[in-house]
């Protein structure tokens, strides 16, 4: 990280000619002359001019004047006129993903406020908002409008879509498409919906053996702990005040979940009629790793359920059935928020966003989700919304992109995009 001065952007702009490639209508002197970005040149293989940027913003939008903290921003320029794809992330930097559709784009890549290298000096959890996160990427779009000319195409997956769908409420003129991938829409912070799919799940033939095995499991707790608690020894993990047995649980209420968003495979569970307690420790922990439940773990969470817990909504287990094998009496998943605001939950914006889907105001956004996805139960509501276009991938679940899409769903997304943005995919 670091300001380039004109200097520096001399010896680097004639080592790009000496090395004869030039790059034509740079945009390194206009980002050298905004306010507010620090500016480290990087390269990439998809685009002819690459940057990581740190863009000064404020803590909170309605105060600009006061605390401000750096977010962490990729920048890819290929064509200041092709349309710039704004990928939004609900927590830190993951793998981007780059479909053939988005070639030859420009990329704003952002990562979310409070992740990552994007997180303040000390955390006031009241500035950690959807409202304040959407204002942070107005604030990137005016700044950025103002180098690449072309359209602007948001996109987020999961969190990071709910993140581009506020961005679409509070600043629908700001993205000229918009594609939200696996992006739950829940009507109230423990919507019941996801867990009258699972129950749905637990009657259907083939999916059965999901919940055979936890109920096997279950069963068999006090044959299955003295192996579990071998294998957690042998990690490097510590839990706090987690103990074995409440840990163990707390994987097997997540496990029929776990399975069915991110498409494990059947034929891998266990037989059940005479198995090794390895084995079975072994499948639970492939499905749910004990990882997400370590206090190293703890602070990357936190930001995230802060949000689920006041905002967002999140989900908690249907106990029913299962409280005989049970040690305690809950096993809420508010244990990864912030204590003292593990239960303050404001169901404002969530009634904002349910009117403003239902009412049909919002437009020009695809919506793309996996079938078996227990997410895709709290799929967007926009049915007679000729503006909006959604798309379910058959046997698909958390992980489905564009390249899951059949022809016909891809036909009817290029068609779309391409009506929108202007630019022939």
């Amino acid at each position: 990280m670091y300001f380039m001065n004109q200097y520096v952007f001399t010896i680097y702009f004639s080592l790009l000619l000496l090395a004869g490639k030039a790059i034509p209508k740079s945009i390194f002197p206009q980002l050298q002359k905004t306010k507010g970005l620090s500016i480290t040149v990087k390269t990439h293989p998809d685009f002819k001019e690459y940057y990581e940027i740190k863009i000064d913003q404020p803590l909170d939008h309605s105060n600009s004047e006061k605390k401000k903290f750096r977010q962490t921003i990729h920048v890819g320029l290929n064509d200041v006129s092709a349309p710039v794809i704004l990928m939004i992330e609900g927590y830190t930097f993951g793998k981007r993903y780059e479909p053939a559709c988005f070639k030859n784009c420009n990329l704003v890549w952002v990562e979310h406020r409070y992740h990552g290298s994007s997180r303040p000096d000390s955390l006031q959890w009241e500035y950690l908002t959807i409202k304040q996160a959407a204002n942070d990427l107005h604030r990137i779009r005016q700044t950025f409008g103002k180098i690449l000319k072309g359209k602007w195409l948001s996109t987020g997956i999961s969190k990071g879509g709910q993140t581009a769908l506020a961005y679409k409420m509070y600043f629908p003129k700001d993205a000229d498409a918009t594609i939200a991938f696996v992006t739950p829409v829940k009507d109230q912070q423990n919507d019941k919906r996801m867990q009258d799919h699972l129950s749905s799940l637990a009657a259907k033939e083939e999916s059965k053996i999901v919940f055979s095995f936890q109920n096997y499991a279950f069963r068999n707790k006090a044959k299955l702990l003295p192996e579990f608690d071998t294998y957690i020894k042998k990690t490097t993990y510590s839990f706090g005040s987690l103990d074995t047995e409440t840990l163990f649980d707390y994987l097997l209420l997540e496990y029929p979940f776990a399975f069915f968003q991110n498409c494990n495979n059947y034929n891998l569970i266990p037989d059940t009629l005479n198995p090794s307690p390895d084995n079975i420790i072994g499948e639970i922990v492939s499905v749910v790793s004990p990882r997400f439940f370590s206090t190293a773990f703890r602070p990357k969470l936190e930001p995230s359920f802060y949000m689920f817990y006041h905002e967002l909504g999140y989900y908690e287990y249907a106990l029913s059935g299962m409280k005989q094998w049970l040690k305690n009496e809950s096993y809420p998943n508010n244990i990864f928020a912030p204590e003292k605001y593990a239960s303050t939950f404001d169901p404002g914006y969530l009634k904002q966003l349910n009117t403003f889907i239902t009412s049909k105001k919002i437009g020009q956004v695809v919506f793309i989700y996996g079938e078996t996805d227990p997410y895709t139960s709290l799929q967007a509501a926009t049915e007679g919304n000729e503006k909006c276009l959604k798309l379910i991938v058959k046997n698909g679940c958390h992980k489905s992109r564009i390249e899951d899409l059949d022809q016909a769903q891809q036909k009817q997304l290029f068609e779309k995009l391409s009506q929108w943005l202007k630019w022939k995919f």
